[in-house]
Formats: structure tokens, C-alpha cells, sequence
């Protein structure tokens, strides 16, 4: 791939919103540049055995849709495991099986789960490290874990961004992720995906501009204190399985509760009954199909009738459901643009940084 600058930190940029932006606009070129990688290549055709993915934060979104395209697309049945459920052996024997790792930087709760990788068959692991870069930067333990993982033919999968540090939020590695995912779920044989990696990374480019733009339009609606009491989001069920990382943009970008998120049907089985006493807003992320936009019209109805606030994008997300997060992503943080600077958040000093040390480097028992 050709290299992307990753542009580095200003002391005139002391909150890293300035940074924010910048990483927000390199990830269409990032995407695009995806579809060059080796390891999505049509000669490289898999066939791995039954699939357990696993990831945390931005990862775990990976991974969830890794197991939909899989199980959807192609002959290869999957599930996906929460990664604390790696902290017991117990429960893991699996021979016949692949372990399927997401993790941007070798988190240390991700390396619990890598541990347990002898009980596989086959072991990948997707990743935007690299021995030099951790080196570079003085994580030699991690170091030590990739290039074991290496010489002991794990396969390794690349994506940006490899240093998405600095500010508390990542934005490329999380759109970076979904359409690593997609691109390796292109190589499986017997599969229903387009296999082709630069018509694939076009598209994937096409689709996070789109939601770029409808993001722009709708950022202009949104409140300008943002949902400081929360949001509720019914969603596309296309998008609901793997829509984690879109609470992200809420807990760590502008530092507000991460939305309530349902299915678009479901929003009628108590979230609504409960607006009705303890209104919120609510935002619509729906597909622009015939069915969905019905649903949109039935949920403006209820909630025009006992005023709650509404908002939706002017048109739903267009992409096929393999793209569909990554349109998302591009929707998403095009107001997170607007909300973190309106807000003029601190991106850099974040609420308890350096505090979460008790479980955000927890590595659990290892074999």
C-alpha cells in the first residue's frame, strides 16, 4: 500500500481536535489504498474451519460482522465470542475450529485471547501492529507476542491506523477494520462476496463519502449541546449486529452517553412507552429501501404525536449490507466533527485517563 502520513500531534492543537479532522479526512484514501494489500489479493483463496472471532471496543464491531458476512455469504458457519470469555480455558477446546482476533493496537485484553490460540486449528489475527512500530514506540511485550504469533504461522492481517494515539477516539482504524473484515471474508471460497479487492475498496470509499455528506446535512440539525441525556437510536437490522463502534463516537468522542440502540420494530416494544414519560431524542438510522422508509414514516408518526424530538438522515444509508457500517462510519463522524468542536472537547486530556489501568491491561491467566 502507499504510505499515508499519519499527521502528528500540534502544541497549537491542545485539545487534538485539529488532529481529529485530520484523521477524519485521510480515511477515504485509506480505504481506498486497502484494496492494494496482499492479504486480499485473488490469489489467496481460505478455507478456514468453523470461525470464533473475538475483539473489544471498536474491535468487537470487527469482529460481529466478520461472523454476519461469514455466515451469510459464505459456507463458513461462525460465532463470535465475547473476549472475557478467554480469561476460562475451560470452556475452550476447539480443535476444529479458527480463532479470529481483532485487536488495532495488541491491547493487552486482546492477548488474553491470543493465548488461548493452541486450542484452535487456525489462528488470525487482524491488526494494525507491526514488530517495528512496537517497538518504535516501546511496547517490546507486544513485540515479543506478534513475532511469536508469526513464526508459529498465525496469519496476520493488516489495516491502518498502526499509531492512532494521542487523542482518545480512533476513526481510522475503526472504518479501516470493518473494511479489512469484508475484503478477507472476499477470499473465502465458495462464497457469495465480490472477491475483487480494488473494486471492493472503491466501493467501500464510495460509501463512507456518501455517509459523509448525509452526515454533514444532518450534523446542522443536531442540537448544539449534543444528548447530554442520551439518544435513542433505532436502527437498520443490517446495521444493529455490528453497530457497537457508532456508540463510540458518543462515550469517547464527545464524552455523552452511548445511545440506546434497537431495532427499527423494536422501538415499539418499550423504548417508545418509556419516552413517553422521560422524553429523549430520538435518531433514526435507517436504510433507503421501501420498508424502512415505511418504518421511518410510522416512527415520525408516534413520535410527532407526543412531541418528541426526531432525526433522521435525508436519505437512509444506500449502501449493500456488507458496506453498510462503513457508510455508517463516515454518517457518524461527520457529526462527531461538529459536536466535539462545538463543544470544544478535550481530546487529548481525556475524563480518567490513566485510570483505567485495572482492566484496560489485563492480560488474565496465561497458558
Amino acid at each position: 500500500m502507499t504510505p499515508i502520513p499519519n499527521p502528528p500531534h500540534e502544541e497549537a492543537d491542545p485539545k487534538g481536535l485539529g488532529l481529529l479532522a485530520e484523521r477524519v479526512a485521510t480515511i477515504p484514501a485509506r480505504l481506498a489504498a486497502l484494496g492494494d494489500e496482499p492479504a486480499f489479493s485473488l490469489g489467496n483463496r481460505r478455507r478456514p474451519g468453523r470461525v470464533v472471532a473475538t475483539g473489544i471496543g471498536s474491535s468487537e464491531a470487527h469482529a460481529r460482522h466478520l461472523v454476519g458476512l461469514l455466515n451469510r455469504y459464505t459456507p463458513v458457519p461462525a460465532e463470535y465470542l465475547p473476549i472475557g470469555a478467554f480469561g476460562s480455558a475451560a470452556a475452550l477446546n476447539h480443535p476444529e475450529r479458527t480463532l479470529v482476533v481483532f485487536s488495532q493496537g495488541l491491547s493487552s485484553n486482546a492477548r488474553m485471547a491470543l493465548s488461548r490460540r493452541h486450542r484452535f486449528a487456525g489462528r488470525v489475527l487482524f491488526t494494525a501492529s507491526t514488530s517495528a512500530g512496537l517497538r518504535a514506540g516501546g511496547k517490546a511485550d507486544r513485540a515479543e507476542v506478534l513475532e511469536r504469533l508469526v513464526a508459529e504461522g498465525t496469519e496476520v492481517v493488516p489495516f491502518p491506523l498502526e499509531d492512532e494515539y494521542t487523542i482518545l477516539i480512533r476513526v481510522i482504524g475503526p472504518a479501516a477494520g470493518f473494511l479489512a473484515a469484508r475484503l478477507w471474508a472476499g477470499t473465502v471460497e465458495g462464497g457469495l462476496l465480490e472477491p475483487d479487492p480494488r473494486r471492493v475498496a472503491q466501493e467501500a470509499t464510495r460509501a463512507y463519502l456518501a455517509g459523509t455528506e448525509a452526515g454533514r446535512r444532518l450534523a446542522d440539525r443536531v442540537p448544539g449541546e449534543g444528548f447530554p441525556s442520551g439518544v435513542v437510536m433505532p436502527m437498520s437490522p443490517n446495521l444493529l449486529d455490528h453497530g457497537q463502534n457508532l456508540s463510540c463516537k458518543f462515550v469517547e468522542g464527545f464524552y455523552q452517553p452511548a445511545p440506546a440502540m434497537m431495532d427499527l420494530l423494536q422501538f415499539a416494544h418499550g423504548p417508545f412507552q418509556q419516552l413517553v414519560s422521560q422524553p429523549r431524542p430520538v435518531w433514526v438510522l435507517h436504510r433507503e429501501d421501501a420498508v424502512e422508509r415505511d418504518l421511518l414514516g410510522r416512527i415520525r408518526q408516534m413520535c410527532a404525536e407526543v412531541g418528541l424530538p426526531l432525526l433522521h438522515a435525508d436519505t437512509g444509508l444506500m449502501a449493500t449490507d456488507d458496506l453498510l457500517p462503513i457508510e455508517a462510519e463516515g454518517l457518524l463522524n461527520a457529526v462527531l466533527l461538529r459536536l466535539a468542536k462545538g463543544l470544544g472537547i478535550d481530546q487529548v486530556q481525556w475524563p480518567g485517563n490513566g485510570q483505567d489501568g485495572p482492566l484496560y491491561h489485563y492480560t488474565g491467566p496465561v497458558e
